[in-house]
């Protein structure tokens, strides 16, 4: 314990921040037994002289003092928006208070408040908004190019919180966006809705902004498109240019950590400064070394990853040039706590979680690995550096690995290799960018031939992470890795790190291993449930706001998805909602792929799905001349996929029916509207069924009455193009009979979906209305008998 003081401290005090945010302890109660402990210290230390009370005494003060910290400096939010959900015409006042670097779609900046306007109601508060500006881009460049941090601006436009966790597996904006104080979003297509009222702007917020945008420019002025994209994400934390695939390429070759701006990137930084300043005399180059980690950190926005690693970075140069030895884990507990003291809840924050889970591992496991590598027999030095290196990388990924599962459900086979190249690449890449970025700020035509460079070492680095994330056995998918199977993973390290430092012994170290994984595996099965079980049929309606999206997993374990939501210039359903969702289920393919018909909020998500390789086949509707339908078929014959028409039919999946109702020879139904030839199908499992009309109106339902009026009876309905007043008749209602409807609609869509007659006539029904824009997603199971609603939020 005297060797690790601030090891003790930050253990406990971290204990005390995860109590402070468990359990409801009263502040009053938290600072009277605070000071009762620091008094029994002072007692102790006076008259008991005693080791233990004294032990006891620091233990309660430091648990105290966290839980106070939590409490003092919590980031629970108070605000007044949070009535409102969707708004449109809203107008804000308030200062700029920063602003996010540009994007091919649009300009973003944080806005603190004074007054909000909704409609008719004045709120006067002080709130962080997510400002964006989406309009011609022409217009976005002057707005970039003049705004400033500090600038007093008026914005209108519609005002909608972060989206929460809406669907199973799916990341949570809304609390996210609250972690940093920000209480909504203002999204604005119109320049003129943007004034700048005042050009008072921040000095220190304008230096790094004038910075990171000069910077950014230069990158992209001397880079190809992908390595200034990757550039962004390694010098200036934004990865915003970095597309989905990519992202998850870098996941399943276990190297995503390059992305995150972190102790590595802070290592290249200070290795580049040590080579530069390396002929000047220790203390210049110290004092140089610091200001510019501290000018990268500033420039990237202080992340608590690069936080630590400046922060730790600059305790070793000082105790080197004092002359004083210093632990590691002891640095690292330190800079823990000065991040947890200004701000504990970044201990919830993933990038916290990773960084100090990585640089501890290593701090722990490495020394015992390496021991065992200088011991062994290895006199080929290349060799022995090799596994040196590779031992580095072992260690952090076994320290971060429950955090891995737990945000990627991924665990990468081909971590170890592709990190022993990717790393030393990112690094020259690194170096080289700025190197090239000094002389391309004074001799743009000398640093173009770096940049040609940096060119290629990119393409080479992303075309290997590239293979190795789509090779079939990169990754294994891990799902429903929890808290108690976080738990469970570093009990079992603890004891085989503390084994093997004091054990010389190699059998039994190897029997400790081999008994540690062991009891991993096992004990980390106990809490598995499967939200999808096999043998049951499940219906998952996913909520991709205004649009549609079934997913179904038959008792075979065949799935099939119908409607897969809305692409547009900002947002993609199937990259963002849809691939997460699969992802999170543990499911690599759809089976069966059902377009209902080519309306963007329907078909949209496919191409994403599809470009993934997510789909086996897809049904859609039979061809035509139109563009849309003509772009449609040309997609799928470029990615090869086999496609196939609706027609009257029954397809057997396993012991579920699924009939298919459109009729392509019928000549009254080819010349319906593109909605009414919707697909249109029933799937019938045991006793149970469950009625899809996709976007049907009156005259397709008057054709099915007129042909299929017995056969319309289901249990289920998803109701007709969301609940519009051009469906859903009386009589086709009456007709199906559902006990359950289900309605997949935007919240507060423009097009005013469901309707109020709509639902008048269910409820005449006695049907049961699900609705995504008041539930988010709802997931209903059968086993052929009766039809249970699951609440997947409790997984």
């Amino acid at each position: 314990m005297k060797n690790y003081p601030f090891t003790w401290f930050a253990i406990l005090f971290t204990s005390g921040i995860l109590i402070g945010n468990l359990f409801p302890i009263p502040n009053a109660a938290v600072i009277s037994l605070l000071f009762l402990s620091a008094v029994l210290l002072v007692l102790n230390y006076k008259y008991l002289k005693s080791t233990y009370f004294k032990i006891a005494a620091l233990i309660l003060l430091s648990l105290f003092i966290g839980i106070l910290n939590s409490r003092v400096q919590s980031n629970e939010i108070r605000s007044q928006l949070t009535g409102f959900s969707k708004e449109k015409n809203v107008i804000a006042y308030g200062f700029i208070k920063e602003i996010e670097l540009e994007k091919d779609y649009e300009i973003s900046f944080i806005l603190q408040t004074d007054s909000i306007l909704f409609e008719n109601k004045l709120i006067k508060a002080h709130e962080k908004l997510l400002c964006r500006l989406r309009n011609d881009s022409n217009e976005r460049k002057i707005f970039y190019e003049k705004t400033k941090p500090g600038n007093k601006i008026l914005i209108r436009g519609t005002f909608q919180q972060g989206r929460d966790i809406r669907n199973p597996g799916e990341f949570d904006y809304r609390k996210y966006l609250l972690s940093k104080g920000i209480t909504g979003i203002i999204t604005s297509y119109d320049s003129a809705s943007v004034i700048i009222l005042s050009d008072d702007y921040s000095l220190f917020s304008n230096i790094i902004f004038q910075a990171r945008k000069e910077i950014d420019e230069l990158i992209h002025k001397l880079h190809n498109k992908q390595t200034a994209g990757l550039l962004r994400g390694l010098l200036l934390a934004d990865r915003t240019e970095i597309d989905y695939e990519t992202k998850q390429n870098f996941v399943n070759s276990g190297v995503i950590h390059i992305l995150a701006v972190s102790g590595l990137h802070v290592g290249y930084i200070l290795l580049f400064f040590l080579l530069v300043f390396g002929r000047l005399n220790i203390y210049t180059r110290s004092v140089l070394t610091i200001l510019g980690l501290i000018f990268f950190m500033a420039i990237t926005g202080v992340p608590a990853s690069v936080f630590r690693a400046t922060l730790m970075s600059v305790i070793l140069i000082i105790a080197f040039l004092s002359g004083r030895s210093t632990n590691l884990v002891n640095s690292i507990a330190l800079s823990a706590v000065i991040i947890l003291l200004l701000k504990p809840d970044e201990l919830f924050n993933p990038g916290f979680q990773l960084s100090y889970s990585a640089v501890l591992s290593i701090a722990l496991i490495y020394p015992i690995i390496q021991k065992m590598i200088l011991q062994s027999s290895i006199t080929n030095k290349y060799a022995e550096n090799i596994l040196l290196f590779t031992a580095v990388s072992l260690s952090a990924q076994i320290g971060t690995l429950p955090f891995t599962l737990v945000y990627f459900n991924k665990l990468s086979v081909i971590a170890l290799f592709a990190n022993l190249i990717v790393i030393p690449l990112a690094g020259i890449i690194v170096g080289m960018a700025v190197i090239t970025l000094l002389i391309g700020s004074v001799f743009s035509s000398i640093a173009i031939y770096f940049s040609i460079i940096n060119n290629i070492v990119t393409s080479l680095m992303m075309e290997l992470i590239r293979f190795t994330g789509s090779l079939d056995f990169a990754f294994i998918r891990i799902n429903n890795f929890s808290l108690f199977d976080s738990v469970i993973f570093y009990f079992f390290i603890s004891i085989l790190i503390y084994t093997l430092r004091k054990s010389e012994n190699f059998k039994f170290k190897f029997i400790i291993i081999l008994a540690v994984i062991t009891n991993i595996l096992i004990f980390t099965q106990l809490d598995d449930k499967k939200l999808l079980p096999d043998g049951i049929l499940s219906l998952l309606m996913i909520d991709v706001g205004q649009g549609d999206s079934f997913l179904l997993k038959f008792p075979n374990g065949k799935t099939a998805l119908i409607d897969a939501g809305v692409i547009d210039p900002f947002f993609d359903s199937g990259e963002k909602i849809i691939i997460p969702v699969l992802d999170y289920l543990g499911i690599e393919k759809i089976d069966y792929g059902f377009v209902s018909h080519l309306d963007t909020d329907h078909y949209g998500g496919f191409v994403s799905l599809i470009s993934n390789n997510k789909v086996k086949e897809i049904y859609r509707p039979e061809p035509d001349s139109t563009d849309k339908s003509l772009r449609f078929e040309n997609f799928l014959d470029r990615m090869k996929i086999p496609k196939n028409t609706y027609y009257k039919s029954k397809k057997e999946i396993g012991n579920v029916a699924l009939y298919i109702f459109n009729e392509i020879d019928n000549d009254y139904f080819n010349k319906l509207s593109l909605n009414d030839r919707s697909g249109i199908m029933k799937i019938v499992y045991g006793k149970k069924s469950f009625l899809f009309v996709g976007d049907a109106e009156f005259p397709a339902e008057k054709h099915y009455l007129a042909h299929y009026r017995k056969f319309l009876d289901s249990d289920v309905l998803k109701v007709g193009h969301h609940g519009s007043n051009t469906g859903s008749s009386k009589e086709f209602l009456e007709a199906v009979s559902p006990d359950i409807s289900l309605i997949s609609v935007g919240i507060k869509n423009k097009f005013r979906h469901p309707s109020e007659i709509v639902l008048q006539r269910l409820r005449d029904l006695n049907s049961v209305i699900f609705r995504t824009d008041s539930l988010g997603a709802v997931l209903l199971q059968s086993d052929g008998n009766k039809i249970k609603i699951i609440r997947w939020r409790d997984f």
